[in-house]
């Protein structure tokens, strides 16, 4: 096919004109010649595309990735394939003169190989991406062991043997890293192991992950017994000596919770231990002062807002004295002077709300130019190939070019027969792959009938979707190009309008971000829609959320295409100025900045870690401003300082109690997609922190010390007390588990998010049972993991939140709020075996329903197996805890308004009991779970009832309100120190029926009267 250029062609005329004209003998043996020659470039590079396609192959990792590469093998057999189908079609048309058709043809493959080259291409970027990965480890310990020999090399003298360190220095380096790569050790017939920062080498993986105790569990209840494996768990229990063990739930619920969990905690810090066992009381004999009941639980955990009470006190303790829990936040001390000072910690002045504003406008802008750069990389690329007269996908045969109406740049995007050739040929084999496909159904009903229908509609999807990418690249891409200069030129100002465009579209994701997160009703929308009588006949509960997902999904598609599409005209228009060859390579110096700054966003965006520019550094920053201080000494007066900003509170340092006490759990949720994903609706898996492990039982668990000391720098900074305080109360996410409500992916474009991306256990579990071909799935034996955890989490895992790719087995999980799998911490306390528990709710249910405990009630059941009822203690009723049920004030009281609001008592006691698959004896398999919950009682103290009648929201105020005034922290405060006092009292109540130790025992009768009702217990 003959293409030459007219420079000096009228600006009406298409720049190439194909074809043409006599042939000429001597043009036809030089044609002739040159596609003899152009075999051997075929070959070259159909070879080195094929290498990466098959490196491509080997190292996929997820099953998008496999299907990929599967999609990019194919696609270079259709490129060297349609490449010399079109060099035997044009060598029949130069010997049969005026062979339209054959041109055409020719013209049809030509098509199908750029359109298959460009998938091809993706081998390419895939291996170079391959290849970065593998070296990142290698990296990483070449620094880590010049960082170590550095004080040593400054004593190196001037003398000999200094000339020839270096090349001994290399030559044992390229060894080591040879000794670690994955091909030496494929064929080596040992592992190497080497030391290197108290690593082994390439073997970092084999003791990070904790191995499972062997347990008897009935097949029946296996997913019960799997659900209960906690490592440490069962050293905990049989320290009690049978004994139960105790726990106290604080539930989220963001600063409101928090407020009450340090009410409640308060109250538990002046309060006797249950019961101290032997091993228990050596842990405190050395004490001056005696344990409290929160020194002497075994398990404070937390939940979000509770997070903030429960690392305040953790951080608390860690000072020169080492004091026990219960001798820090006392009333009146000045730990919680300085909580109750910063109790609106995000902004409490027009400064610190202008930073906070600035944050999320930083990380909007941030999100956009990952989100946009790419479509700017390929659309440039693409408008430059289509202006390229080898390279162009719209016209490759000769037409008469009539339609002077459109732009003269874009007259070579005139459409051709040929194109649409193309497309039909790939359609057409999807027809008959499919009619193959029924055909052998309609013939046979064998097992080899079924294989070979499968394999025919795989065809037959696989030529779909090469039939949609061909009309993507011939037709749809040239249309949008055309769609996005037609609005250019209708646009006024053309640069100023598109500066117009792109600042309203900022403008307006950020006011959207901005109102999702303060909005006090945020699922009003979905309510709204659900509201509709049409839609509530049509469409099941989850579906209304799910269609604002794609709604939110589809106008950034619509974004997307427009930026690939403006990218592209705007490069086609300037490399087909004035019908010149190199006309972009002769753009004014002065018109490249654009270029250039694409060049330094594309470096940036692939070196940027998407949890830096999150809204979590902010968060975590704001957090530790308020709730994680110390108690120094400065001219012998006392007062609460902040820890520092620089300091990081390392979990395996900060994470326990230096002076013995419970273990500290911070609960969160990973967010799982795809085959192994939870019930749904659920959209979360437990995820929890503490400081000797991280995990949970669906994707495993790591040794936190040792996760320490493996992790890249930048995970390594996450894995602090405060981030885990941040994580567990991560309420803004792309993913919210239980609460998905639709707006999440809004959430994701702004960069308005809290979680963030650790570590997940199930990665190093199968990395190393890879070794030693024992992955729970044969399959997974055979993968080609990474070696190695990412040194940053890029762009690509900022898609993945965008589209939801959570997979259950890669290297990093998003972990989010544990309120968006369970919001009280029940179920873990119940994962732990707890036989006694303190659940202290926080939550802002609407009344008069208890969402939140229905929740972990109903999840402690399917996941544990765990049974909990409230009819056993009559008593201490979970009805009494309705709005109602209390005893209202007198009419003509200042408080009658109150009456719809008062229940009876803030304290419930439920039965817990425990299935065979929890591993406990049938005598230890019922406890105690002593609930608490925000509500109005008449007994309040006088201003308490005054501030509720004042403010009709108490104790409701919504969890977007993290604003606390002086009115609403004293307010919730004082609720949670009734709380504490009345859930003591109940335990003392307890006690005296001998219910604690045996919640079954058979004196029922001092709990009861003679018509089976509980003698009133006082509220205290």
């Amino acid at each position: 096919m003959l293409s030459w250029p007219r420079p000096g062609s009228p600006s009406a005329v298409a720049r190439y004109v194909y074809g043409g004209g006599s042939p000429d003998p001597a043009v036809v043996d030089q044609v002739r010649a040159a596609l003899s020659t152009d075999f051997w470039f075929i070959a070259g590079y159909g070879l080195a595309l094929a290498g990466f396609a098959w490196i491509f192959l080997l190292w996929a990792i997820s099953a998008f990735g496999q299907l990929s590469a599967k999609y990019v093998a194919v696609a270079v057999g259709l490129t060297v394939a349609a490449d010399l189908a079109k060099h035997a079609l044009l060598d029949c048309a130069i010997r049969h003169h005026d062979s339209a058709n054959l041109v055409t043809a020719a013209a049809a493959a030509s098509i199908v190989k750029w359109c298959a080259g460009l998938l091809a291409l993706g081998g390419f970027l895939a291996t170079l991406g391959v290849f970065l990965r593998a070296l990142v480890p290698w990296s990483r310990r070449l620094r880590e062991w010049v960082s170590e020999r550095a004080e040593r090399w400054r004593w190196l003298g001037a003398c000999s043997s200094a000339l020839t360190w270096p090349w001994r220095w290399l030559r044992t380096r390229v060894r080591e890293v040879a000794a670690r790569s994955r091909w030496f050790q494929a064929c080596s017939p040992g592992k190497t192991e080497i030391a290197c920062s108290g690593r082994t080498g390439a073997t970092w993986w084999r003791d990070l992950s904790p191995k499972p105790p062997p347990r008897r569990v009935k097949t029946d209840e296996l997913s019960w017994g799997n659900a209960y494996y906690v490592p440490g768990a069962e050293d905990i229990r049989k320290s009690r000596e049978g004994d139960p063990v105790q726990a106290i739930c604080l539930s989220g619920g963001g600063v409101r919770s928090a407020c009450i969990a340090m009410g409640v905690t308060q109250e538990f810090s002046k309060a006797p231990p249950i019961k101290l066992t032997p091993k228990i009381r050596r842990r405190f004999r050395r004490r001056a002062a005696a344990p409290k009941l929160i020194d002497a639980v075994d398990y404070v955990i937390s939940v979000s807002g509770g997070g903030y009470t429960a690392g305040a006190r953790l951080l608390a303790v860690h000072d020169n004295e080492s004091p026990l829990l219960s001798q820090r936040f006392e009333e009146g001390s000045p730990e919680f002077d300085h909580f109750r000072r910063h109790s609106s910690y995000i902004a409490d002045s027009p400064g610190e709300l202008l930073l906070a504003l600035t944050n999320v406008l930083k990380n909007l802008t941030a999100s956009m130019a990952i989100l946009f750069t790419l479509p700017a990389v390929l659309g440039s690329v693409l408008g430059y190939l289509l202006s390229r007269s080898v390279f162009s996908f719209a016209v490759m045969v000769p037409v008469p070019n009539q339609k002077l109406d459109r732009s003269p740049s874009l007259l070579c995007l005139t459409g051709h027969s040929a194109s649409w050739y193309a497309v039909a040929a790939f359609a057409l084999l999807a027809v008959l792959f499919t009619s193959a496909a029924m055909l052998v159904e309609f013939v046979s009903w064998k097992r080899w009938s079924e294989w070979l229908k499968l394999r025919l509609q795989s065809l037959a999807l696989g030529s779909a979707v090469f039939a949609v990418l061909v009309l993507a690249v011939v037709a749809g891409l040239p249309a949008l190009m055309r769609l996005c200069w037609w609005l250019g030129e209708r646009t006024p100002g053309n640069q100023g309008g598109a500066a117009a465009a792109v600042s309203g579209l900022v403008g307006l994701n950020y006011l959207a971000a901005i109102a999702a997160m303060v909005w006090k009703d945020r699922d009003w929308l979905s309510k709204e829609a659900t509201k509709l009588s049409s839609l509530k006949r049509l469409l099941p509960p989850g579906v209304v959320a799910l269609i604002l997902v794609m709604a939110t999904l589809t106008v950034l598609l619509v974004a997307w295409l427009v930026a690939l599409g403006c990218f592209a005209a705007s490069v086609f228009q300037h490399a087909t100025a004035d019908g010149k060859e190199n006309a972009l390579v002769q753009m004014p110096f002065s018109s490249w900045w654009l270029p250039v700054l694409l060049l330094l966003t594309m470096l940036w965006v692939g070196s940027v870690d998407i949890a830096s520019i999150s809204l979590n550094p902010f968060y975590r920053y704001r957090l530790g401003q308020a709730f994680a201080v110390q108690r120094v000494k400065h001219a012998d007066h006392w007062h609460a300082e902040a820890y520092d900003r620089n300091k990081f509170t390392w979990f395996n340092e900060f994470g326990k109690v230096p002076a013995g006490g419970p273990k500290f759990v911070f609960a969160a949720a990973a967010t799982i997609a795809g085959k192994d994903k939870p019930a749904p609706g659920l959209n979360a898996v437990s995820y929890v922190l503490s400081h000797d492990y991280i995990g949970g039982p669906d994707l495993g668990w790591l040794k936190t010390p040792k996760l320490f000391r493996e992790a890249p720098p930048r995970i390594k900074r996450d894995l602090t007390v405060l981030t885990a305080v941040a994580v567990s109360g991560a309420a803004f996410a792309s993913a919210m588990g239980r609460h998905q409500k639709g707006f999440e992916k809004l959430l994701a474009i702004s960069g308005a998010r809290l979680g963030t991306w650790l570590p997940n256990p199930r990665f190093v579990a199968n990395l190393a049972g890879a070794e030693k071909d024992e992955c729970i799935d044969p399959a997974d034996n055979k993968r080609p993991w990474p070696r190695s955890l990412p040194a940053v989490r890029g762009a690509g895992y900022y898609y993945r939140e965008l589209l939801g790719f959570n997979y259950s087995d890669g290297r990093l999980v998003q972990v989010t709020d544990g309120g968006h799998y369970e919001n009280l911490g029940l179920v873990e306390a119940l994962r732990r075996r707890s036989r006694l528990i303190f659940c202290v709710d926080g939550g802002g249910d609407t009344p008069p329903l208890a969402s939140g405990l229905a929740d972990a009630l109903r999840l402690a059941e399917y996941e544990l197996g765990v049974t909990i009822t409230f009819d056993d203690f009559p008593g201490y009723s979970l009805r009494d805890l309705t709005p109602g049920a209390g005893e209202p004030f007198k009419k003509g009281d200042p408080f009658y308004s109150l009456k719809d609001r008062l229940a009876k008592r803030t304290v419930a006691v439920g039965l817990i009991t425990y299935p065979a698959a929890s591993g406990l004896t049938e005598e230890e398999r019922r406890g105690v779970l002593i609930f608490t919950k925000a509500v109005l009682c008449r007994d309040f103290p006088e201003w308490l009832l005054t501030y509720a009648a004042s403010n009709g929201v108490f104790p409701h105020d919504p969890t977007s309100d993290q604003w606390f005034n002086e009115g609403q922290f004293a307010a919730y405060t004082e609720m949670g120190r009734i709380m504490g006092r009345q859930a003591l009292k109940c335990v003392e109540f307890l006690t005296k029926v001998g219910k604690i130790s045996n919640p079954t025992a058979p004196d029922l009768e001092k709990l009861c009267g003679a018509k089976g009702r509980t003698a009133e217990p006082a509220l205290g």
